[in-house]
């Protein structure tokens, strides 16, 4: 089994359309059935991009049935950005936007990533930067990755450069400066998790 732990935002659905091919599995993409009820819907693949807040125990129950394990990250202002876009309440400033994300712990990349090294291990885990491996190298970026998950290929009429890497007039919203200490903080932590 192969579960996308997140984040949201990190071209998940791109990366489940060029690798679908590869699975006995027509079910849908984000059945978010492992967070929600503590169950997989499958045992094949998962593609829910809250899996990084499962439960403990369903985590420890699903690992000997998982191969790998995906996480990808990026640059958290920019996916804020683009999921408070997305899902703004009306009147919600991009600041209360921020904090709850951050409390919700949904941009706190390292402690996300020091909780699964605790709990199935390092080597599971394929660990992937948005801007960095992603955004402007799809095609090193899916040879990779299929490689990694011993996948035979990946669908080739998909055109690599795709509209949801390209980004077109939206502003550039910034945070203050404690949420912005915090959010490097935990960049920094990620950074050595993922390099020790």
């Amino acid at each position: 089994m192969i579960v996308y732990l997140g984040m949201p935002k990190c071209a998940s659905t791109w990366l489940w359309e060029k690798v679908k091919q590869n699975f006995e599995y027509n079910g849908e993409k984000e059945p978010h059935t492992l967070v929600e009820v503590g169950s997989t819907e499958n045992s094949i693949v998962d593609f829910s991009t809250n899996n990084w807040s499962m439960d403990s125990s369903t985590a420890k129950d699903i690992d000997k049935k998982v191969s790998k394990y995906i996480l990808i990250i990026r640059d958290p202002v920019e996916l804020a950005t683009s999921y408070y876009l997305q899902t703004k309440l009306v009147g919600e400033s991009f600041d209360d936007f921020m904090f709850t994300m951050v409390k919700s712990k949904l941009l706190c990349f390292g402690d996300i990533l020091e909780r699964w090294h605790g709990l199935v291990g390092k080597d599971k885990i394929l660990i992937y930067d948005y801007n960095k491996d992603i955004e402007n190298k799809q095609e090193t970026f899916i040879n990779d990755i299929c490689k990694k998950l011993e996948l035979k290929d990946y669908d080739q009429t998909l055109p690599l450069q795709d509209k949801i890497f390209q980004t077109y007039h939206k502003p550039v919203l910034k945070c203050n400066d404690e949420l912005m200490k915090i959010l490097k903080k935990q960049l920094n932590k990620f950074n050595q998790l993922k390099q020790g």
